[in-house]
């Protein structure tokens, strides 16, 4: 695929992403002119496909913010004052540790394709709030895990390659990243909590990148967005809405169109092989290194 005949790409894939707004948890972004996928090869001619394959690991901070659900305002001749004011309110800090693989091959000049797998350790505080007219309760609860495996997909795709003044070359290029990810953490047994959630994410990118005295800086807008569902049982608080007596709350979660921001850069190293260093700001704190070499 020609780099001029990608622009149509990227509209199509702008109005996906809008339409489905599937967050704070943010996959990394990379370097589209990673000089490893696009300036050397271990085995073969930097024209031709080739595979690639890049170790990561990535540290992020980040708050999912409130979601809301009312129950709707019952006939007050047939419920309770309970259920016509009932509200549940929800909101979750984390920390994810992680470490994982993105295997893939360059299509051609303009495009790349990638799968993407690992494990994460997480730090989860859990924020959740019942209320009724004459009822109503607060309680965060903190949870871990160790080893939650994501995989996921995403392509990378060249727009435009130029010249700022006649001697720094640059590339602007999108990365679009699908990852699902699950998390749980059983502590009935120890302190009467439970939590676990599975995540689908999609992620847009637009980066732009450019190479100064042997360094490949990149810096870019991101927007993404999360689709999933959770569960949270606290046998510690009563509570009558349940059928059990106490906290057993299960719902689907949303966050859309969360905007950040990129920056990076890259270096190569002998060998076709290249180290990058990323940050994400905006919607979560993030902090990245990676290593690519390219066959």
């Amino acid at each position: 695929m020609d780099i001029r005949h990608t622009r149509a790409l990227f509209t199509v894939a702008m109005l996906l992403l809008l339409l489905h707004a599937a967050t704070g948890r943010c996959a990394p972004v990379g370097n589209i002119g990673d000089p490893a996928l696009w300036n050397g090869r271990l085995f073969t001619d930097p024209d031709t496909r080739t595979l690639f394959v890049a170790v990561e690991y990535d540290a992020q901070d980040n708050t999912l913010d409130d979601q809301q659900r009312r129950v709707r305002w019952d006939d007050p001749r047939s419920s309770t004052e309970e259920v016509r004011h009932y509200e549940q309110i929800r909101s979750s800090d984390s920390t994810f540790t992680c470490m994982g693989l993105r295997i893939g091959a360059v299509m051609s000049d303009a495009w790349t394709l990638y799968a993407l797998t690992g494990t994460c350790d997480t730090e989860l505080t859990f924020h959740h709030t019942d209320t009724t007219v004459n009822f109503g309760f607060e309680t965060s609860s903190d949870f871990e895990s160790s080893s939650d495996l994501y995989f996921g997909v995403g392509t990378t795709v060249l727009l435009h390659k130029g010249t700022f003044r006649e001697d720094v070359p640059f590339t602007l290029g999108m990365d679009i990243t699908y990852r699902r990810f699950d998390f749980e953490d059983d502590s009935l047994s120890d302190n009467g909590t439970f939590y676990s959630a599975t995540l689908d994410e999609i992620q847009l990118a637009v980066v732009l990148a450019a190479e100064l005295w042997g360094i490949h800086p990149y810096a870019g807008a991101r927007i993404s967005s999360i689709t999933g569902n959770e569960r949270y049982i606290n046998k510690t608080i009563q509570s009558y809405w349940y059928p059990h007596g106490y906290i057993d709350y299960e719902d689907d979660i949303t966050w859309s169109k969360n905007v950040g921001f990129v920056v990076g850069a890259s270096v190569q190293l002998p060998g076709a092989i290249s180290l990058t260093v990323e940050s994400r700001l905006g919607d979560e704190e993030a902090l990245g290194v990676s290593a690519a070499v390219a066959f």
